[in-house]
């Protein structure tokens, strides 16, 4: 099932962990209709925009795969509130990812509800949306290791949202 022009149902579902844990990682009809949503309107533009093909890190989990690695019960990878989130990065391992994820925040009017810099620049970008598109906060936030902890930090808010 294609989700948009570059992005399939299958790799947005992909998990060595669930393949590995034996998880059923299948989401629903309802959740397939907002992995679409993100696909349309927040993956295919960046794809669109760099013109290079990209790697899908982590997208869909169901609650068990989530709790089995360890993420957060309000992850919006799970799906649970008409939300949804991919973690990515591109298969051109040359693309600076400091610059894609500044292209979103600033330069790309891209209706997101949070875009985390994790790790960067050899992290990853998790970009997240709602279907119910008064609910994106566009949100900028920077993930970062300190004394061996991850620390969020509040970047501030894309200069379409109402909190900026």
């Amino acid at each position: 099932m294609k989700l948009s022009k570059h992005f399939s149902l299958k790799e947005v579902i992909k998990s060595e962990t669930a393949v590995r844990k034996g998880i059923d990682n299948t989401p629903t009809e309802q959740i397939k209709h907002q992995l679409k949503a993100i696909c349309e309107t927040i993956m295919e533009p960046i794809r669109v925009h760099y013109g290079k093909p990209i790697r899908v890190t982590s997208g869909y989990r169901c609650i068990e795969l989530n709790k089995s690695i360890g993420g957060s019960s309000r992850s919006q990878h799970c799906a649970l509130n008409g939300d949804a989130a991919i973690d990515f990065e591109f298969y051109d391992m040359d693309m600076d990812l400091e610059e894609v994820f500044k292209w979103i925040t600033e330069e790309s009017k891209l209706p997101f509800d949070q875009c985390i810099a994790e790790f960067l620049p050899e992290g990853w970008i998790h970009i997240s949306y709602c279907t119910d598109s008064k609910k994106n906060r566009g949100k900028i936030t920077r993930a970062v290791k300190v004394n061996g902890k991850t620390k969020y930090e509040q970047l501030g808010y894309a200069k379409w949202s109402k909190k900026a």
